[in-house]
């Protein structure tokens, strides 16, 4: 049997964020088909699973990244930030058939100029946030890696 360590208190946050994630996109699967653009809804629940996953498996190896300081801070709020946040956009455009920013999924559909903008805003900050936390962990395990 495999003994998983205690998780920090900042590791836990993580594992938190990522299981309220998990959660979310089971409970949305129940409900693609309720949305104006279930093919985006679909999208989200699938986001939100794989992305509660994805959180959860950096909340266990976080501590072995040595990320401090700002670097760490910057890292678990962007990684927990971003990938919610994609799942809030998401489930936006779902909602309201927004489709600018999501062409493939949200063809057929389109929301109210607010909803674009807000989709579009939402999926750029997250990306940016994502993509940020994710390289501020992998550049922490390489580093501490040698």
């Amino acid at each position: 049997m495999v003994e998983v360590p205690a998780l920090s208190r900042r590791a836990r946050s993580l594992a938190i964020v990522g299981a309220g994630l998990f959660l979310a996109g089971l409970l949305q699967g129940l409900a693609v088909d309720r949305f104006v653009n279930p093919r985006m809804a679909l999208s989200a629940h699938l986001d939100a699973v794989q992305s509660g996953m994805a959180v959860m498996i950096a909340a266990l190896f976080w501590a072995q990244a040595g990320l401090s300081g700002w670097s760490e801070t910057v890292a678990r709020w962007t990684v927990a930030a971003g990938m919610t946040g994609l799942w809030i956009a998401l489930t936006l455009a779902a909602a309201t058939g927004a489709s600018d920013s999501l062409p493939m999924a949200g063809a057929g559909h389109a929301g109210s100029a607010v909803a674009e903008r807000t989709v579009t805003i939402l999926i750029v900050t997250s990306s940016v946030g994502i993509v940020t936390g994710w390289s501020l962990l992998l550049w922490g395990l390489v580093r501490a890696s040698r």
